[in-house]
């Protein structure tokens, strides 16, 4: 029986040190990214990143408010989308994202004057929204459409 017992764990010994296709991970060769991979952005550029992803969620919010307010649709009052300041976007020294923060801040005051716009609609009690109320909030997100679109563009070149 202490033969046999011998016997399996050489086997089992012999198993794993026998070699497979795979390579095992080892401290020289980690089975996650390599740190030379990691990515090494700058914390501005993370904080434009941010400011970025955050004004593309107010920017859905507060557009699906106006379209289906042009679709005819009600739209209850009280919870407006959060808009990061246009004062706090900045490229601070780094003059390489200046452009970025620019672009980001008129989306931010796009953002925050269609925003404004639907919080003056829910002040005026009337059933239905102005047609050129409706008209005007369209225009400040698509405005903000493009800030965002051309900000996208930006980032994806810097990150290259």
């Amino acid at each position: 029986m202490r033969r046999l017992w011998f016997l399996v764990c050489c086997a089992l010994i012999a198993s794993a040190c026998g070699e497979d296709d795979a390579a095992r991970p080892t401290r020289e060769t980690p089975a996650t990214t390599p740190p030379q991979a990691i990515s090494t952005l700058s914390p501005v550029l993370i904080d434009l990143q941010r400011d970025f992803e955050s004004l593309q969620a107010s920017h859905r919010a507060i557009t699906q408010i106006w379209e289906d307010l042009a679709a005819g649709e009600q739209v209850a009052c009280g919870e407006y989308p959060a808009v990061t300041p246009p004062e706090s976007i900045s490229a601070g020294e780094a003059d390489t994202y200046e452009e970025l923060a620019e672009r980001l801040r008129r989306a931010a005051i796009d953002i925050e004057g269609a925003v404004t716009l639907w919080k003056a609609e829910c002040a005026n009690p009337r059933p239905i929204p102005d047609p050129a109320a409706i008209n005007e909030g369209r225009l400040a997100v698509r405005a903000a459409e493009d800030s965002l679109r051309s900000a996208a563009e930006l980032l994806a070149d810097i990150q290259r």
